[in-house]
């Protein structure tokens, strides 16, 4: 039995995965990709974790996290404490005097849009307040539920169209340093149309780093498959949308969105409170781990640890209990086809959809994927078929890229332009020798026509290991 899941572990790197020693234990229990979430980073130290993973494995990918248009309380350091009933005045951080009963909000124009009985939710709704009303820039509220305020928690306003920038100024230059510094994926917050998606599209520039749209609030709810068509991948960030949504519509959002992503060819990771217990406990609950367990049998490619990693004390236990969960729920799955037309050409569509079929009736053990693009790995892989998928491809990049798929593997060959049966051969050999096929195994094998002019430019071959070595 593999070691580690098919389905792919991120994790949100903090103060509690800072040493080598805890990021190499991560890596090697199923770490895929590390997240440095822009809003507690700055350059430096975007600077410092990314060339210490690089340094640690080169083929862990990177993601940038941005900022984003969030709404935090600021302008204390100590905590305090809200009871039920207090009356409390929200003001802008700009407001150069603070008196007795006010909270500084990272948003200047609030008074704007809220309006009598609005709510507003802080710390991701554990604490509500209730607005009273408003004079000049005050919002003044009262508390409906209470409980201890943190520095820097967030502010949720639902069901209210706040009039945000359409890129903050610090989301540019984190983009423009994610993208200077060669990292793997930006994850961009709060998307909410197709301009959101453009205006970092434009910030990116002529690159290869990919673009994932977190879907956070009603707004990208409501622009979903809009967005999707322009994306590279989507986050299901189910923090922020858990308040900005009724809390019962948000799996079935998440697996609608699996859904639509799959059909697509579209990487999907499910993010926010998967073992959210784990902060400080060395074990997740039970509804923790079902959660888990169903975010594999959606389909999901990669699943997200947030404060578990970046600030809890149980950083690797969180990494190696996420993997043993996904890896057992995969033992009950089948193959899951799905219909639906990727980037790829309608051909490689149909070919990769073939092979789910093929797999059981021929008792295939692997399929070898020859790719300078990733197109056909993604069409293949979104079938979610039980054996592994080995991309092989001569950029490090973007095998990190694909490997954040499920069942995907890379293998990095330096050169590509040889003989095609030499090069099959040499996988073959590779694959072999790493104890992951025997000698009598039968494996599928796609790779480019050699037609020379050939524009419909895929193939699928079976064969044995042992006619493949030399």
């Amino acid at each position: 039995m593999q070691k580690l899941a098919r389905t792919k572990i991120i994790a949100t790197i903090g103060p509690s995965t800072w040493s080598d020693e805890v990021l190499l234990e991560m890596i090697e229990n199923g770490l895929q990709m590390a997240r440095i979430n822009a809003s507690f980073a700055d350059f430096a130290e975007l600077e410092r974790v990314s060339t210490q993973l690089r340094r640690l494995s080169p083929k862990v990918a990177v993601m940038l996290d941005t900022m984003g248009h969030k709404i935090r309380v600021t302008g204390f350091e100590a905590d305090r404490k809200l009871n039920e009933g207090d009356k409390i005045i929200l003001i802008p951080e700009t407001q150069t005097e603070s008196p007795e009963g006010t909270i500084q909000i990272t948003y200047p124009n609030l008074h704007k849009f809220v309006n009598k009985n609005n709510r507003i939710l802080i710390d991701d709704g554990n604490i509500v307040f209730v607005v009273k009303d408003v004079k000049a820039k005050e919002v003044h509220c009262e508390v409906k539920v209470g409980g201890t305020l943190k520095k820097r928690k967030t502010v949720n306003v639902p069901n209210v169209h706040l009039d945000f920038p359409t890129l903050p100024e610090k989301d540019k230059q984190d983009i423009r340093y994610a993208v200077d510094h060669n990292f793997d994926y930006i994850s961009a917050s709060f998307i909410r149309n197709v301009e959101d998606v453009m205006a970092v599209r434009e910030e990116m520039g002529e690159t290869d780093t990919k673009l994932i749209a977190k879907i956070e609030d009603t707004e990208g709810v409501e622009e979903f498959d809009e967005i999707l068509k322009v994306v590279d991948g989507i986050m299901v960030a189910r923090g922020d949308m858990g308040v900005e949504l009724p809390l019962e519509e948000v799996p079935i959002k998440q697996k609608q969105f699996i859904q639509k992503c799959r059909m697509a060819g579209k990487l999907v990771i499910v993010a926010t409170q998967m073992l959210e217990s784990m902060r400080e406990n060395p074990r997740p609950t039970r509804a923790e781990a079902s959660d888990v367990a169903n975010a594999v049998m959606d389909g999901t490619d990669a699943m997200m640890l947030s404060a578990e990693t970046s600030s809890g004390k149980y950083p690797i236990e969180s990494v190696i209990t996420m993997n043993t969960i996904a890896k057992r729920a995969e033992q009950v799955l089948r193959p899951q086809p799905v219909w639906g037309r990727t980037d790829a050409s309608e051909e490689t569509d149909v070919l990769c959809k073939s092979l789910v079929s093929m797999v059981d009736e021929l008792d295939l053990k692997g399929v070898i994927v020859i790719s300078q693009t990733g197109k056909t790995v993604r069409s293949l892989a979104r079938h979610r078929i039980k054996v592994p998928i080995w991309n092989i491809s001569n950029n490090p990049k973007l095998i990190r890229q694909t490997n954040l798929f499920r069942g995907v593997e890379g293998i990095y060959v330096k050169q590509l332009n040889q003989d095609r049966d030499s090069l099959v051969a040499k996988v073959a050999e590779i694959v072999y020798t790493q104890g992951l096929l025997d000698i009598n195994d039968k494996i599928a094998i796609i790779s480019g026509s050699s037609i020379k002019k050939k524009s419909l430019n895929s193939i699928l071959e079976i064969a044995q290991v042992k006619d493949l070595l030399d």
